[in-house]
């Protein structure tokens, strides 16, 4: 194992251990809960949005290192930002663990996720909490998944 790859390797285990966001969000005007029928891992994502903007997330919920990380990221990541932004990053993280085009400067510790591709059936862990987010967003008529 390289060097990135054990930083990598750390990234994602600390998220696991000490997740970001980890909880509901008193005020969540959206919510969105998905199971992955293949491990079982399930995640309940909760979020405030308010005038095209992701004032507030949060998520719950049981599973592996990669899903419990991803989440944890996702939360870190897309807190206060805007739904513009929120979709240009699920699209580079999606284009990232499928291994085609993105841009990596964006992920931040997203990018420990790089080699997951390598690993089809764990892809569905690592975007399940985007893909529960995407559930929860519909509720205000909102497109995040494409």
């Amino acid at each position: 194992m390289n060097n990135l790859q054990e930083l990598y390797q750390k990234i994602i285990l600390n998220h696991a251990k000490n997740p970001v966001g980890y909880g509901t969000v008193p005020h969540a005007n959206c919510v969105g809960a998905l199971r992955n029928p293949e491990c079982g891992d399930e995640i309940t994502v909760y979020a405030e949005v308010d005038a095209q903007r992701i004032q507030q997330l949060g998520f719950t919920g049981t599973g592996c290192v990669i899903s419990m990380a991803s989440a944890s990221m996702m939360v870190a990541q897309l807190n206060g930002r805007t739904l513009a932004d929120a979709r240009q990053l699920w699209e580079n993280f999606q284009n990232l663990v499928l291994q085609t085009d993105c841009d990596s400067d964006q992920l931040g510790d997203l990018a420990a996720f790089a080699s997951l591709h390598q690993f089809p059936t764990r892809v569905r862990c690592g975007t399940l909490a985007w893909h529960a987010l995407a559930e929860g967003l519909k509720e205000k008529g909102e497109v995040f998944d494409g």
